[in-house]
């Protein structure tokens, strides 16, 4: 612990040392070249800019350090936060009645295609200050990339990852899961010795249950969409929901309320003590697994990549870029936040010095590999990386959150009613392959 407190106290001097080389004040705050390509003289010096964006730690480290950010550059920065579940609804008003407030909108990759004649393409402002999208993995690069044009820069996203207790499978002697099937047998152990089952989920609520579906589904060859036309319902596709079906209803690996469950009561179910296996996104770690109000300990679960469903294995990932509002009288100002915000050392200090928070978000491929990212979060980031070398996004469709309940609700009918998979994803099929014919 005191080679991380060293290591880390390193890290913030040697920063904080760039920083001030950086921006060297002389009485009037005449600056050298600042980092991370930011407009020396502070030529928007007393523009102030609002961002919005969802409650979340990593946000509110950030908002906790913007005053670096004004001191560079005289631009002064008041964060908006809503919940998760009413940002949709707050940018869709604010797109409905054309407002230049707020300046910054983080948005979920998802809603992009919708939302992009809303947003400001980034990619000459990018050439200009020499940013690539390569600093990040393809999967959340793609999230906020539009026929051909950057709208967004990463700020948020998410690796999916298997956790385990660690110690119910070192007590019985089991292998980390590497297959589905694996996970199956060691589970099945688990369950019988421990009465701790997987934490699955099918309750189609918010389309969430797809979200492991889909692992499934790639990995066994098949997709979602292809060239205009719903495929989800091939071979592959029926294949895979039974498997996934299976689980629960042949299996029995399940921890029991499965079918009615969404995926934060189930990283709770582990936290809980209630069930050793969990199947989502990373963030579920630091906050849910870990959380304050959990019963576990650190040493008692391990993490490890999606399984693979027979000798391949490629993941869902998802990003949140934000972007800038095309009716914002500030556009360079924002820019210059945006700058600063994405930036990898921001990033690195955000998952490291946690304060009395467990940050845990990074998407640079530079801090998921860093060793000292890695030491202070137990090897989740590098975890993360091997599961986002081979990830996928969702298709990029105005209509896509409407294709994806009717994908949930096929999984859902089939796992707690029974449906034939075929039947359930051919009627899904067929009414997915309306919307995407309207557009």
């Amino acid at each position: 612990m005191r080679r991380l407190h060293e290591k880390t106290g390193t890290i913030l001097r040697s920063t904080l040392l760039g920083t001030v080389a950086s921006v060297m004040t002389f009485g009037t705050a005449l600056a050298e070249d600042l980092p991370y390509g930011l407009k020396s003289g502070k030529p928007y010096d007393g523009t102030k800019i609002t961002y919005l964006a969802p409650v979340a730690t990593q946000y509110e480290g950030h908002s906790e350090r913007v005053a670096e950010f004004t001191d560079m550059t005289g631009i002064e920065v008041e964060f908006e936060f809503v919940p998760f579940k009413t940002l949709l609804e707050k940018i869709l008003s604010v797109k409905v009645a054309g407002d230049s407030d707020p300046d910054v909108i983080n948005y979920l990759d998802a809603w992009g295609p919708a939302l992009k004649d809303m947003l400001v393409p980034l990619d000459d402002q990018m050439d200009a200050d020499g940013i690539s999208m390569d600093r990040y993995f393809a999967a959340h690069a793609a999230g906020a990339t539009y026929d051909g044009e950057v709208y967004g820069m990463p700020l948020r996203g998410h690796a999916q990852l298997l956790f385990y207790r660690k110690d119910l499978l070192e007590k019985h002697g089991l292998d980390v899961p590497v297959t589905w099937d694996d996970l199956v047998n060691v589970a099945a152990v688990i369950k019988e010795k421990e009465g701790l089952g997987v934490a699955n989920y099918y309750s189609p609520k918010n389309g969430q249950n797809i979200f492991t579906w889909v692992n499934l589904l790639w990995s066994n060859g098949g997709e979602l969409i292809a060239d205009g036309k719903v495929v989800f319902n091939s071979p592959a596709g029926v294949e895979a929901l039974q498997y996934y079906a299976d689980l629960e209803n042949k299996f029995d690996v399940n921890t029991s309320g499965a079918k009615s469950r969404d995926p934060y009561e189930s990283s709770l179910s582990v936290g809980a003590g209630n069930s050793a296996f969990f199947m989502g996104w990373w963030w579920h770690y630091g906050s849910r697994i870990l959380g304050k109000n959990t019963t576990l300990q650190a040493d008692q679960i391990g993490f490890t990549g999606m399984p693979a469903y027979g000798d391949k294995g490629v993941t869902f990932a998802l990003s949140m870029p934000s972007g800038i509002n095309v009716e914002s009288d500030d556009k360079e100002a924002a820019w210059e936040f945006l700058k600063w915000v994405s930036n990898p050392d921001l990033e690195k200090r955000n998952v490291i010095e946690k304060a009395d928070r467990n940050v845990i978000v990074a998407l640079h491929k530079s801090n998921l590999t860093d060793e000292d990212v890695n030491e202070a979060n137990r090897g989740l980031h590098m975890a993360g990386a091997k599961s986002l070398a081979d990830s996928r996004i969702f298709p990029q469709l105005e209509s896509w959150p409407e294709i994806q309940q009717l994908i949930a609700n096929a999984i859902s009918d089939v796992v707690s009613n029974g449906t034939d998979p075929q039947e359930a994803l051919d009627t899904a099929a067929a009414a997915a392959q309306k919307l995407v014919d309207q557009k």
